[in-house]
């Protein structure tokens, strides 16, 4: 496992996201109330960019406390720690060791 760094903190403000091209994957980089989190930018389900995505705290829910993303094509929604389909939980996508060291936001692959 290797560390990179691919952002300054200040560059995700909380509730965004950025993507990143880290050894060649597409990297989606979420702030969420302080914690940063990464998955891979592709949705499993038609390839959405899920650096464009929405952050289920974002949108009008009752349960405004799970950390996870929506799809922004079709809406898919999957954690942010564990990479995990809400709906499906045997199927995913990759989920990344994310880290905040010295301002500077750290991904593990």
């Amino acid at each position: 496992m290797t560390e990179h760094t691919v952002a300054s903190a200040e560059d995700i403000p909380e509730g965004e996201g950025k993507m990143v091209e880290v050894d060649g994957l597409s990297v989606a980089i979420f702030n969420v109330e302080g914690e940063f989190y990464g998955v891979s930018n592709r949705c499993i389900h038609k390839g959405g960019p899920l650096g464009e995505g929405f952050l289920h705290s974002e949108l009008p829910v009752i349960n405004k406390d799970r950390k996870s993303i929506h799809c922004p094509w079709h809406f898919w929604e999957f954690d942010l720690e564990t990479g995990r389909h809400e709906v499906n939980p045997s199927t995913g996508i990759r989920a990344f060791d994310v880290s905040e060291r010295d301002g500077d936001v750290i991904v593990t692959i």
